[in-house]
């Protein structure tokens, strides 16, 4: 007869991951350079089960324990980047969360002119599979641009277009529009390639004055003012943690092959 794996039991790498210490591919860099003790033993294999509750995990002389995940909301001013550090003294989404942001990373990036919806959170788990590069997350952007919208490109922003990313063309995924203004439109999309929205726009011949995401997923700005952040209610987090990968759709297509790039460098 069967019996079912005890939750607690996971992989040395998943174990520092659920305990919010860091990613399983950080995880595994530090197993293998001899940086985490298992019960007082070093352990190098990334193959190894361990005990949530029983095992004493260790890296770099100090003990590992679970910490209460956390996950804020913020809605992002322009003029802040997305980072938790910036040697260039430039303000940081960490900044703008003061004491609240202690341990917090983002999920994702906006870049430094574009505000709106921004997901921190210490829960590397839930980071790295909304993040992953195989993750079909929709997200709702408001954009205002320089001129009035043509009827015409919001059929063709719909069946993709071409744009540059990192010297090679790729191919959107179709886009779902919604006309706001003469000059004004949401824009959905389930991509995440480097300043994507900006780069749809100017292919087609338009300026972006404003950039502002509205939504991630299930997770929606609301009445937060630029600058405002607050946590996930427990039905936020429970929707983000039931998301699982999904598959391209078949309109999904490259014209050039590009290696892996992690989505969480990705800029809107």
């Amino acid at each position: 007869m069967k019996t079912s794996r005890s939750p607690n039991r996971v992989s040395l790498p998943r174990a520092l991951s659920k305990l919010g210490f860091a990613s399983r591919s950080t995880a595994h860099k530090l197993i293998g350079n001899g940086s985490v003790l298992v019960n007082g033993s070093v352990e190098l294999n990334p193959h190894r089960w361990v005990n949530l509750q029983s095992d004493r995990i260790t890296v770099d002389g100090n003990e590992i324990v679970k910490t209460e995940r956390r996950y804020v909301l913020l809605n992002k001013p322009t003029g802040v980047v997305t980072t938790v550090s910036d040697e260039r003294g430039r303000t940081t989404v960490l900044d703008v969360l003061g004491e609240e942001g202690a341990g917090l990373a983002p999920v994702g990036r906006l870049d430094k002119d574009t505000s709106g919806l921004l997901l921190l959170t210490n829960d590397n788990e839930l980071g790295n599979i909304l993040t992953s590069p195989g993750a079909v997350l929709p997200k709702t952007y408001a954009v205002v641009l320089d001129h009035i919208v043509r009827r015409e490109d919001l059929a063709q922003l719909r069946k993709g277009i071409s744009i540059t990313v990192n010297g090679q063309e790729h191919r959107t995924l179709p886009a779902e529009t919604r006309l706001t203004d003469r000059n004004a439109l949401e824009l959905t999309i389930t991509e995440g390639k480097n300043r994507q929205v900006r780069k749809m726009f100017e292919e087609l011949g338009y300026s972006v004055l404003t950039l502002h995401r509205v939504s991630v997923g299930p997770l929606r700005i609301g009445t937060l003012r630029e600058g405002e952040f607050r946590s996930l209610t427990p039905e936020e987090i429970a929707q983000l943690t039931s998301w699982k990968k999904q598959k391209r759709p078949t309109g999904s297509r490259k014209i050039h092959h590009q290696g892996k790039k992690p989505f969480a460098r990705h800029r809107q």
